[in-house]
This record gives C-alpha cells, structure tokens and sequence, in this order.
C-alpha cells in the first residue's frame, strides 16, 4: 500500500524571509548609550551574571570599541567566548556528529588556548 499526500501549507512556511543581522540587531541592547564605555561594560556585566554570554560578548566587543585597553571588558569577551564554546563542546561531546578527526583537532585547539593563557601568566 502507498500512501502519498501533498502539503500546500509548507511551501508558504518555508518562504519566510530571514533578516540579516545589521546594527538593529542590537536593539536588546536598547539601555546602552553606543557612544558611552560604562553603559557598554553595564550591559555587558548584567548578560555575562545572566548567563547571556553571546551578548555579554557582544557588548563587552562594544566596549572594547572605546577602550581597547580596558582589562575587564577583555575578560568579559574572554570568559563569555569560554562559555560559549563550552555549551557548544558539551553539545558534541559524545555526539556522533563529530567524528574522531574532528575531536582531536578541537582537544588541540583548546589545548593551544589553554597553552596561550598559562603563558600569559
């Protein structure tokens, strides 16, 4: 027995129209004055406490854009790139979608980083 069927309705959920990401983009970032460091760095603190870390890092980069020198916006957009690449290693950590190959070059990776972080010390 075959059994087939047509959806009219999908063709018209697939066409939806995908936005690229401009400065609106930053609109939750809405409090922040762009052209004020601290207002960057409080925003950037309040995500990082949330466990918002991708706009913790976005706004923390936003800091940076003003004071390249500034150690805690630095950290910020260090420690946030950490959690991130945290989440997303625990994601595949025993996942098939990574094969062996894909494994050793990321426990490499993170071993340079890790190498670059004690050196700096």
């Amino acid at each position: 027995m075959v059994i087939t069927g047509c959806n009219t309705t999908a063709k018209e959920e697939k066409s939806a129209t995908v936005k690229a990401l401009s400065q609106p983009s930053l609109v939750y970032l809405a409090d922040a004055n762009p052209s004020d460091f601290e207002a960057w760095m409080t925003v950037a603190k309040s995500n990082y406490d949330s466990k918002n870390y991708a706009r913790a890092l976005r706004a923390a980069n936003e800091a940076l854009k003003f004071d390249r020198q500034a150690v805690e916006a630095r950290q910020i957009a260090m420690l946030s790139s950490i959690k991130l690449t945290e989440n997303n290693i625990s994601a595949y950590h025993n996942d098939s979608l990574m094969d062996s190959s894909d494994k050793a070059m990321l426990k490499n990776k993170l071993t340079n980083i890790t190498t670059l972080i004690q050196n700096s010390n």
